[in-house]
């Protein structure tokens, strides 16, 4: 399969296995810690009262939610594979809320989860440092990538919860006008507003999903305003349009 893609491709394919398993990882790490520790998990506590969150992790996050408030509205959203393996496999957290989810995908326990889910980070920073990728790399990240989520879905069905959770979602979208829009910034009705057009612009727009769920598993449908459905572009990757006025552009699955 990876041998008849593009090198651009390819690193597109990595970038989206990734990106869901942190989707998938902040989710898990969400759910668990607000249970156990309540809204405010980065400042949890040990018994002896040190802080169980590095510092710096901390640090990052906070900083990160006041500079970039659209993006990263809660500090779960600033989390990346180096600091979601830290919070997995962090003895605390581990023992108190993730091992009954880990244990499907890592029954030797979290060294088991550190080892595997930590072979994806050399390959991360190749492809955030544009270093070249190997077809071995991708495949090794796909299916480490792939194990970790299926290990959650299953969890969440085990759980009752499938209908809840194991459902694809977008893992980024990207538009003409150099826009990158991440789900933690859209709103509750998966609105955009990206300012007012021109008559006669065009304007575009590609959705990445969540690339462990098979293509037929699932239909994108694009909407404009007034619940117009645009029939040309349904289960398209990439939404074009034509302003005859100027309107906004809502986006769903």
């Amino acid at each position: 399969m990876f041998y008849c893609l593009t090198f651009e491709q390819l690193r597109s394919y990595i970038r989206n296995s990734i990106e869901s398993l942190e989707q998938w990882a902040r989710r898990l790490i969400h759910q668990k810690l607000l249970v156990e520790y309540g809204t405010d998990y980065f400042d949890a506590k040990e018994e002896n009262g040190e802080s169980v969150v590095k510092k710096e992790i901390r640090y990052k996050a906070n900083r990160l939610v006041i500079e970039y408030p659209q993006r990263f509205q809660r500090p779960v959203n600033t989390l990346f594979i180096d600091e979601i393996i830290y919070f997995l496999c962090h003895p605390t957290f581990y023992q108190k809320c993730f091992k009954g989810a880990l244990d499907y995908v890592y029954p030797q326990g979290k060294e088991e989860a550190r080892e595997f889910l930590s072979r994806i980070i050399p390959i991360r920073n190749a492809l955030s440092h544009s270093n070249p990728i190997s077809v071995r790399q991708a495949e090794r990240v796909v299916c480490y990538s792939n194990d970790f989520i299926d290990g959650m879905k299953q969890y969440y069905k085990d759980l009752g919860e499938e209908r809840m959770w194991n459902v694809p979602t977008i893992t980024k979208l990207s538009d003409c006008l150099g826009n990158e829009i991440y789900p933690e910034s859209l709103g509750k009705d998966n609105k955009i507003q990206n300012g007012l057009f021109r008559v006669g612009d065009t304007y575009s727009i590609t959705a990445e999903i969540d690339s462990s769920f098979n293509r037929d598993e699932y239909s994108i449908v694009w909407i404009i305003q007034d619940s117009i459905r645009q029939e040309e572009s349904f289960n398209k990757d990439t939404f074009y349009i034509r302003f005859d006025s100027p309107m906004f552009l809502k986006v769903g699955l």
